[in-house]
């Protein structure tokens, strides 16, 4: 049991605080997080009536990155917009907290400059990379579905992973010539209908390859692999300029400098001329000829000649949209995702050094890698889980058996998790396609008269990625522009 000396409280405004989680319970820890960060991102002032009277142009539901960057470059463009997040902080599915003093990203994390929406907004606001220990490893272990840890050195795990990895991605450049154009060879939509598991199937890998490569897979879906669209996480690998070291370079190495995912994000919105509305959760949407109806969960109406969704996919049906969204949209919003993962981190008083672990499914912690460590500290993990259903992320005991299994006597003293499918404003981990729904992305994609729709699920490149996000909010941005441009010539 972790000694009042031994523990470090995480701060009330600005870190998940453990005790609350677990004294509330797993279907409270949305709520509890949401409100331990309200003053992680201090609220804009808010500026009522369109700024010059009136209706606004653009209302943009949701103020992740997707809909901070629709929102700044529409302000930009000269249209008066509004914000409405639900959430009392922006950033949306990105999280910087603090955990022991650091800060942590407990939401989307990793960026690369082979991302390159992202890694534009980075060098327009100066910021920089921060490192995470990933090669040069002191240990490495493989654990397989029956539970079985093996002990495999850095060199050989790395080979047997990266053997097993480009079989897996080994068509990735016939299938993805251009890979911002997905389809662009139609064979894609041929094999969006084969699971990543049945692709592995064909592989002849053995066992611990299976099993490396499989936990990869399962952090991806946020689901068994027999659910996930093969196609749609090899288009992720095309992105990576076709190379293996390239995109796991991308995936787990670099964070934002400087302040973090939250840090960026407030440099986006605060670039901004558009109203920011914290705390606003909408309710209905109601759209005729003339403009956008937005009414909330607090009783307030919000009008705008058009608006822009941002939202993850799940959380739609609880908006009452006036006139119905159309049936392909309904149809991927019921079926299309599936991602039930979360983050979390925890503390370890031992120095395991510099470490990485694949668990294969059904084991619940599925990649559990060295953030930090030292004698002093001694280690800080992050366990990246694929299934959050499996585990109770905020019964420390349950973890620490879990961590045993693969460093055996360790003693946990602190843990921050953070489960994205018990946030209300989130209900899913990070996007991820069901076999045979990748092909159907750009249903959720499509405009509906004066609704227009982004976020990273709707994106044509890194849609697990922030920088899918950024790409949406830029696309959404043009489409709404082309809009209210038109009519404005045609009634001028």
């Amino acid at each position: 049991m972790t000694t009042d000396s031994e523990k470090q409280r995480l701060t009330a405004s600005q870190a998940v605080d453990r005790r609350s989680l677990m004294r509330l319970g797993a279907a409270a820890a949305g709520a509890v997080a949401l409100a331990s960060c309200a003053k992680e991102n201090p609220e804009r002032e808010t500026r009522e009536g369109g700024g010059k009277g009136g209706p606004y142009d653009v209302a943009v539901i949701g103020a992740g990155y997707a809909g901070i960057t629709a929102a700044r470059d529409l302000a930009a463009k000269g249209w008066r917009v509004v914000v409405l997040e639900a959430r009392p902080r922006i950033g949306g599915r990105t999280f910087t907290s603090e955990f022991l003093g650091r800060k942590v990203e407990l939401g989307g994390s990793s960026v690369h400059w082979v991302q390159p929406h992202v890694f534009a907004e980075m060098q327009r606001y100066g910021f920089g990379f921060d490192e995470v220990p990933l090669y040069n490893l002191d240990a490495s272990y493989i654990m397989t579905s029956d539970g079985t840890v093996h002990d495999v050195a850095p060199a050989a795990f790395d080979s047997l992973y990266s053997d097993a990895f480009n079989k897996f991605c080994a068509n990735s450049r016939s299938l993805f010539p251009q890979p911002y154009k997905p389809f662009a060879n139609p064979d894609v939509l041929k094999i969006d209908d084969t699971s990543a598991a049945a692709h592995i199937g064909t592989l002849g890998l053995d066992p611990l390859q299976r099993a490396a490569l499989n936990s990869e897979l399962v952090l991806y879906a946020g689901a068994p692999t027999s659910a996930f669209s093969y196609a749609s996480f090899v288009k992720l690998f095309a992105l990576a300029s076709w190379d293996p070291f390239t995109f796991t370079d991308s995936e787990k190495h670099w964070h934002i400098a400087n302040g973090g995912t939250a840090a960026l994000a407030k440099a986006i919105l605060d670039d901004s001329k558009a109203d920011v509305r914290l705390g606003t959760v909408v309710k209905e949407v109601e759209q005729n000829d003339r403009g956008v109806i937005l009414r909330t969960a607090d009783g307030h109406t919000v009008e705008a000649r058009a608006a822009i969704f941002t939202l993850p996919t799940k959380v739609y049906p609880d908006i009452n949209f006036k006139p119905g969204l159309s049936a392909a949209k309904r149809a991927f919003i019921d079926n299309g995702e599936m991602c039930d993962g979360a983050t979390m981190y925890m503390r370890v008083k031992k120095n395991l050094g510099n470490t990485f672990t694949f668990c294969d499914d059904p084991n619940p912690l599925n990649a559990i890698q060295t953030e930090e460590f030292n004698d002093e500290v001694g280690t800080i993990l992050k366990a990246t889980i694929g299934r959050q259903s499996l585990i109770d992320m905020n019964d420390q005991d349950a973890i620490t058996a879990e961590l045993r299994k693969i460093h055996p006597g360790v003693e946990v003293t602190d843990i921050a998790p953070y489960n994205w499918v018990k946030d209300p404003f989130s209900k899913q981990g990070w996007p991820s396609y069901k076999v045979g729904w990748f092909k159907k992305y750009k249903d959720m994609a499509k405009p509906e008269n004066r609704l227009f729709f982004a976020g990273a699920a709707t994106a044509d490149g890194w849609h697990a990625y922030i920088d899918g996000a950024v790409e949406s909010g830029i696309r959404a941005c043009r489409e709404v522009t082309e809009k209210l441009a038109r009519e404005d010539t045609k009634n001028g």
